[in-house]
Parts: structure tokens; sequence; C-alpha cells
């Protein structure tokens, strides 16, 4: 058995191009859902916005807002529509930094299985070479 080391540079080219496409394509991913994730807070913000005169006229139109008017149900259905805008705030941002952690470990994934592979390939390769050592000092 002759000692190659063109085939286990070969090995660790193909983990590094393998590893910087994956790495490539997660990131890019990632930037995607964090425009995703941007773009339906701002559509919920201009919602927001344009449900907010509306709602005071629904009630100005009953009586129950308005100038020199204090309603208790305006009142009540006001902080039940704050809340519930907070509560759906808070689980978009939620759903924004759950899909953003699920990117972060996945390049995680991805280096920790390049180290993996490129220790195998090194530990593999000394092998190689000791055994060609040895096969040389019989000759």
């Amino acid at each position: 058995m002759v000692y190659d080391p063109t085939a286990f540079e070969r090995r660790r080219r193909a983990n590094q191009g393998g590893f910087a496409a994956e790495s490539s394509v997660n990131e890019y991913a990632r930037f995607l859902a964090q425009t995703r994730g941007t773009r339906a807070q701002q559509n919920f913000e201009r919602q927001v916005t344009e449900q907010i005169p509306q709602f005071g006229r629904t009630y100005g139109k009953r009586g129950l807002y308005g100038q020199g008017v204090k309603s208790g149900i305006f009142n009540k259905a006001l902080g039940a529509f704050g809340a519930e805008s907070a509560r759906r705030r808070a689980e978009l941002g939620e759903d924004i930094a759950g899909e953003q952690r699920q990117y972060e470990l996945r390049g995680e994934n991805l280096l920790s299985a390049y180290d993996r592979t490129d220790k195998d390939i090194s530990e593999e390769e000394t092998i190689a070479q000791t055994a060609d050592s040895l096969l040389n000092l019989g000759s």
C-alpha cells in the first residue's frame, strides 16, 4: 500500500466545499426568514394603525365615544383591543426569534459535522502514513 496524500486532500476539499455550500444556503434562508418576519411585523403595525380610527368611529356612531362621552363599554373594548394587539405583537416577535434560533442551530450542526469529518479524515491520513512508514521500514 502506498500512501497517497492527494486522496485525503480531495476529501478535505469536498468537505470544505460541502460545508461552504450548506452554510451559504442556511444563511440565505435565515436572511429570508428575517425579511418575512419583519414584513409580517410591519403589516401588523399598519393594520393596527388603520384599525384605530375605525374603532373610534364604530363606537362614536352608537354614542359610546366622542367629546364629553365617558363610556365604560368603549374603555373596556379599547383595553381589549390594546391587549390583543400587544399579545399578537409579542407572538410575532417570538415566532421570528424561534425561526432564527432554528437557523442558528442548523449552522452549529453544520460546523460540528464539518469538524467531525475533518477530524476523521486527519485520523485516517495519520493511520495511512503510519502504515506506509511501517511497510517501508521492512523493505
